[in-house]
């Protein structure tokens, strides 16, 4: 049986630098006059709405991280302190609509083409929507067909549940794709939270550098693999 590694999608596949440009391009002036810079307002906006997407997921009342997006940019610049009027229908659109068309980060075409010439199975797990993400890697060049993604929309659970790491191993079991705790399926993410998880449900884990930057092992633990890049990961990930 191969190995798999299961790949989250939104900031460790795709980068959010594009929208992070489209923000400036469209507030910039109004940014300044309140002393906030793009970036921290990306993350601020983007942090509240993936705690908003759990949250509601754990009260049972789900909602598409699209939508909570979408309907929060508004009050993520309230919150620093730029007017909810100075922000128009036509800047929540543009910036929103920058998130459907995110690039991959560098690299990430060779790592799951090189996991796949080494025998692996590659999948995506995603907090985001399933045709969304599979127009990511269509844009990215790179082939991932519907079997082969899975998205929260679908179970109508937010991640870090452990019922989306559970749906991920009965899809791989599905599949015939290794056994569930055989040290053969991995999880590879850019943050803590969400391979706490996968490791809770069996996975062995692989964390990239390039969005948290500290591991906090104080906090998350010990994961397997260590990675700055998609470069690195695939060749640690080859030698596993």
């Amino acid at each position: 049986m191969p190995k798999s590694a299961c790949f989250d999608v939104l900031g460790t596949c795709f980068d959010f630098t594009p929208t992070i440009d489209t923000i400036r391009d469209r507030l910039g002036n109004k940014l300044s006059a309140a002393n906030v810079d793009p970036k921290s307002l990306f993350f601020s906006w983007f942090f509240a709405a993936q705690r908003d997407f759990t949250y509601t997921s754990m009260c049972g009342s789900y909602t598409p991280i699209a939508k909570i997006l979408k309907l929060t940019f508004k009050r993520a610049c309230m919150v620093v302190d730029v007017p909810g009027d100075q922000i128009s229908d036509e800047d929540v659109s543009a910036v929103v609509d920058c998130l459907t068309k995110l690039p991959p980060r560098k690299g990430l075409k060779e790592c799951f083409d090189g996991l796949r010439e080494a025998g692996w199975d590659v999948y995506a797990v995603t907090n985001g929507g399933k045709q969304t993400s599979l127009k990511y890697y269509e844009l990215a060049d790179i082939e991932l067909d519907p079997d082969h993604l899975l998205s929260c929309d679908d179970i109508q659970v937010a991640k870090p549940d452990l019922r989306v790491y559970e749906a991920a191993n009965k899809h791989l079991t599905s599949r015939s794709v290794g056994k569930e705790g055989d040290g053969d399926r991995w999880f590879v993410a850019a943050h803590g939270w969400d391979l706490i998880a996968a490791r809770k449900a069996g996975f062995k884990t692989a964390w990239l550098a390039h969005e948290e930057y500290d591991p906090v092992t104080e906090v998350f633990g010990e994961f397997d693999v260590y990675a700055k890049d998609f470069t690195e990961l695939l060749e640690k990930m080859k030698d596993v």
